[in-house]
């Protein structure tokens, strides 16, 4: 498959998850691929929204319970070619809706419960040069603040895992586990063990997150109850090693 190709199902399959999964791995290689038209410059391509957001329908049909640490978004990443020329459409029972790019590459509003049963679709357009993918992040539901539950946290990687290994289905075998969590604009960060307070580590910049971002691992500090930030952080996303 051609990297120019505005395949919404591929391009969005693209990153399953956190976790880089890529359309071209032989799990995913029986998938139907939707038309494409060009004109002027200009492809596009549509696909049901449950296509277009691959494990969003299975996520949010989850049990309350099991992705009570956690939520999702999407991002879209564009290259070679112009952001704002690329637009996305979703279209149902009551007309066409536009999905907003933000300058960050995610995606608002994602398509409700219902939209993703009654059928609707999304519709990507943009200039063939450029190369389209997108990427499912995971991020904490506790409230932005200064302090966070740990022990919280460590459920939500769990939780993460357990969820994306069940909307995944047979691709699930590909996907690297969360096992760590950003705190963006964190600042120092400290995180309580036994009584004591120890310093997290922090992100170098090599990869792709902000040089000085604090991490927590919780395998590195077992027993761990309180997360104590310098800053509000912006978003706590779930993931694993920065590359």
């Amino acid at each position: 498959m051609k990297a120019k190709t505005m395949n919404t199902k591929t391009i969005l399959l693209t990153g399953l998850t956190a976790l880089s999964l890529l359309a071209t791995t032989p799990a995913l290689a029986a998938l139907k691929t939707p038309a494409v038209s060009t004109q002027n410059g200009i492809s596009s391509s549509s696909a049901s929204a449950s296509d277009a957001f691959p494990g969003l329908k299975g996520f949010l049909n989850l049990p309350a319970a099991d992705r009570s640490q956690i939520n999702i978004y999407y991002t879209a990443r564009i290259k070679h070619a112009d952001p704002s020329q690329v637009h996305m459409t979703l279209t149902d029972g009551s007309g066409s809706h536009n999905l907003m790019i933000r300058p960050d590459g995610r995606i608002e509003p994602l398509p409700t419960r219902e939209q993703l049963n009654s059928g609707a679709k999304v519709t990507i357009s943009g200039p063939d040069t450029g190369s389209y993918a997108m990427r499912i992040h995971v991020y904490s539901t506790q409230p932005r603040g200064t302090t966070y539950d740990a022990a919280a946290l460590t459920t939500g990687i769990k939780q993460g895992n357990s969820a994306m290994g069940k909307v995944a289905g047979p691709a699930a075998i590909l996907l690297k586990k969360l096992d760590r969590v950003y705190f963006v604009g964190g600042g120092n960060a400290t995180v309580q063990t036994n009584g004591q307070q120890q310093p997290l580590p922090r992100t170098s910049g090599d990869g792709e997150y902000p040089s000085g971002t604090p991490y927590f691992v919780p395998s590195a500090f077992p027993g761990a109850t309180r997360i104590s930030l310098s800053a509000a952080p912006s978003i706590v996303l779930l993931d694993n090693a920065s590359k």
